[in-house]
């Protein structure tokens, strides 16, 4: 899984090094998708973009990294956090804060690689506990316009790739995932199939299937969109569906 990093520094210089790093040495399991350029913009772009990791200066205009962190741990207690700084002084009070790392400028890449692994693992551990217990509740996480949602796997119609993200479709609602289709795979039980390269398809759900060219359309009761099975996974559908009828 790629991990979702906002930088957050007033240096320009600083934020363009930082990415090419992070690049460098951690493209596999981190990707930058945008920098901040204060506290200020840094609580707001949290909200916006909901990121998974956030490495950030401390001393900025406007607001401290410290206390824009802190703000946003208010509204997003899971955030993780790395702080960069040139002053050792800021250390207690970084860590008083459950920050994953202290990482001095100028920063080293041996010694960004160090933070990054360590992020990862913690990342990584909170995603598996996460998985565990959302399988256990049926409920599974969705990042929606800057929010947080909990949908009742049960609920859920099918998952459809569309550009970068995923659109969930329920019977009620559609939402709209920066996460992968490989992510949702991970919460769902053997009644979800990945029935084409851009869909996962809910068999409890399907009402009928329809021939469409070289692929096939998968109805849903009371929903009038489908989905789409691909010619190389129909037989296996047609098996997996007599299997849930019986």
């Amino acid at each position: 899984m790629t991990y979702r990093i906002l930088i957050a520094d007033d240096q320009e210089a600083s934020r363009k090094l930082l990415k090419q790093m992070i690049s460098k040495v951690a493209a596999d399991s981190f990707s930058v998708i945008d920098e901040a350029v204060d506290g200020v913009d840094l609580v707001e772009k949290v909200i916006q973009h909901q990121p998974d990791l956030v490495m950030c200066d401390i001393e900025m205009p406007r607001k401290r990294g410290i206390d824009a962190i802190r703000e946003c741990v208010q509204t997003m207690p899971s955030l993780a956090y790395i702080f960069t700084t040139a002053h050792d002084k800021f250390a207690v009070e970084a860590f008083d804060l459950h920050a994953l790392d202290y990482v001095m400028k100028p920063i080293q890449i041996s010694r960004l690689h160090l933070a990054l692994d360590r992020a990862k693992k913690t990342l990584d551990q909170k995603q598996t506990e996460e998985s565990e217990n959302q399988k256990a509740t049926h409920r599974i996480p969705i990042r929606f316009n800057r929010s947080l949602y909990y949908v009742q796997v049960e609920d859920i119609l099918f998952i459809e790739k569309r550009d970068r993200k995923s659109v969930i479709h329920t019977a009620y609602q559609s939402y709209s995932s920066t996460e992968t289709l490989e992510y949702f795979l991970d919460f769902l039980d053997d009644s979800f199939v990945q029935s084409h390269r851009s869909f996962i398809i809910h068999l409890t759900h399907i009402s009928h299937i329809q021939t469409s060219g070289k692929s096939y359309l998968v109805y849903f009761h009371d929903y009038e969109t489908p989905a789409q099975i691909s010619k190389q996974n129909i037989q296996r559908i047609h098996e997996l569906m007599s299997h849930f009828q019986t």
